[in-house]
């Protein structure tokens, strides 16, 4: 915006110099405003990022009263309707193919001790459109697993209640932020939330989801899933295929806005880019990486929570997981609000379904 303030007359005024003054105040407080309006989207996550909402979210769902969460119990359709009336509470669209905020899902998973059965399950599934008229015809998915592994007989003494609070009451809850606050403050590109059930099961929610998606894959040009098992290192985001999009350094930048760094896979041996929901995407051709709490190694305080009834709420960081939800919610929002829609690296071992997919 530019003013010619020598070119303005002020024919009508005896004492020029004081309008003229007060003009060129007006003229700073205008272009302040412009100035602040670029710090927007970090201010707008501030907005709605608060420890007590995590705290609040990450309780329920490790709460004994849900019994782990297990796939096909009741305690996991408890978990489903508080997901699903937490998005209808913020304002988020339901399912355009059933109405609802459920996808129901029917699985054939194997119990313990009983063979194989098929149980009905469901995904939530929650939409947020984007505010660019051509630009809201691409969709970031927002995903993470609701599920966790149940009751059963564990090394700890009195305590059978594998609670998942790391894994994945965390990562839910990450999509439940990004859900608050795109809701109020959409961005460019549409949002579609899906929180899967089955992940423990074998991924079968995201696999059944990808094979009978509520809305074209060829429109879903990213999904940002977040799954976690535990952390060891309060200084660093790690992104399982940080590197393998054309987006990294939107989540290398929106990370270090709020003191965190971003890192990629540090322990490649356990493939864990292929042992999360995300990779029903990627092999559709989707840029799908995983965002997870910091860790440099897959150990220690990794090892020791992961899958044991001692992952629970009151065992997690909070001052550092608002950091860590900050900056996905941050991450989320460069990306679609970038005019370039993210691709994989050329070279990629799931760019050849990409170009089949999007028909480049």
């Amino acid at each position: 915006m530019f003013f010619n303030i020598e070119r303005i007359s002020l024919p009508h005024y005896k004492n020029n110099s004081n309008i003229m003054k007060h003009f060129i105040q007006v003229v700073v407080l205008v272009l302040t405003t412009i100035s602040c309006y670029s710090q927007t989207d970090q201010q707008i996550v501030l907005e709605t990022v608060s420890k007590d909402k995590i705290k609040g979210h990450i309780y329920f769902l490790a709460d004994d009263l849900l019994k782990g969460r297990e796939t096909g119990t009741p305690e996991n359709k408890i978990a489903a309707s508080y997901l699903a009336n937490t998005l209808r509470s913020y304002g988020v669209k339901p399912n355009p193919k059933t109405g609802t905020y459920y996808q129901p899902v029917s699985l054939k998973v194997n119990t313990r001790g009983r063979g194989t059965s098929t149980v009905m399950s469901q995904n939530v599934v929650g939409i947020v459109e984007g505010t660019d008229p051509k630009l809201k015809e691409e969709y970031i998915i927002y995903s993470a697993h609701y599920d966790h592994v149940g009751v059963h007989p564990s090394k700890v003494p009195g305590d059978s209640i594998f609670n998942g609070a790391r894994d994945n009451a965390v990562g839910t809850t990450t999509v439940l932020s990004m859900a608050e606050n795109l809701a109020k403050h959409p961005t460019k590109r549409s949002a579609l939330f899906i929180l899967f059930t089955g992940e423990e099961k074998g991924l079968l929610g995201s696999r059944y989801y990808v094979n009978h998606p509520v809305l074209p894959l060829e429109q879903m040009v990213y999904c940002f899933n977040s799954d976690n098992a535990g952390y060891n290192d309060t200084s660093v985001a790690t992104i399982i295929g940080l590197s393998r999009t054309t987006v990294g350094q939107h989540i290398k930048d929106a990370t270090s806005a709020f003191g965190l760094k971003a890192i990629d896979d540090p322990a490649g041996e356990q493939g864990l880019f292929d042992r999360s929901d995300n990779v029903n995407f990627a092999k559709k051709g989707i840029p799908a990486p995983t965002f997870s709490l910091g860790f440099t190694s897959f150990t220690g305080d990794v090892t020791k929570y992961y899958h044991q009834p001692i992952d629970e709420a009151d065992s997690l960081d909070y001052d550092y997981l608002l950091k860590f939800f900050q900056a996905y919610v941050l991450s989320g929002r460069k990306i679609a609000n970038d005019p370039k829609t993210p691709t994989w690296i050329a070279g990629d071992k799931y760019e050849k379904a990409s170009k089949a997919l999007y028909r480049d």
